[in-house]
């Protein structure tokens, strides 16, 4: 999954606490900046899942996911998912409303009131988020 509220996630790298206590660092999430979701990028999942459990099973308190996934997958991970820039902002924004909308109209052809509520749902976050975002620039 690398889409939120209509977007293609940006990629940040950060530590995984596991339920054992295990702190896993160097972590590749999918990040949504929109909502604030973050995932674990795909690419690792499963690499991260058998080195979480690895390490909550041997004692480890703290590891690297570099130390058994090449450095050059990660970087290709953070590549393929790049921050937007501040400029991009409001094109995205913008892209993320007419992709609800289209998902809405798909949504009401089809007479599927649970995923209306969604998309209704999705846009009304949108929205108090970018008011919020709007507040805060001008108060500054």
């Amino acid at each position: 999954m690398d889409f939120c509220c209509g977007t293609t996630m940006s990629a940040r790298i950060a530590p995984l606490t596991t339920d054992g206590g295990a702190t896993l660092t160097d972590v590749p999430f999918l990040y949504c900046r929109t909502c604030g979701h973050m995932v674990i990028a795909p690419a690792v999942e499963l690499d991260v899942a058998m080195y979480t459990h690895f390490c909550d099973t041997d004692g480890l308190q703290i590891a690297s996911l570099y130390d058994v996934v090449d450095r050059s997958k990660i970087k290709m991970i953070l590549q393929e998912y790049p921050e937007p820039s501040d400029a991009m902002v409001p094109l995205i924004a913008e892209e993320q409303i007419d992709h609800l909308l289209d998902v809405w109209n798909f949504a009401s052809q089809i007479n599927d009131e649970t995923w209306i509520e969604d998309v209704k749902s999705s846009l009304f976050k949108l929205h108090k988020l970018l008011s919020e975002k709007h507040q805060l620039q001008e108060q500054s």
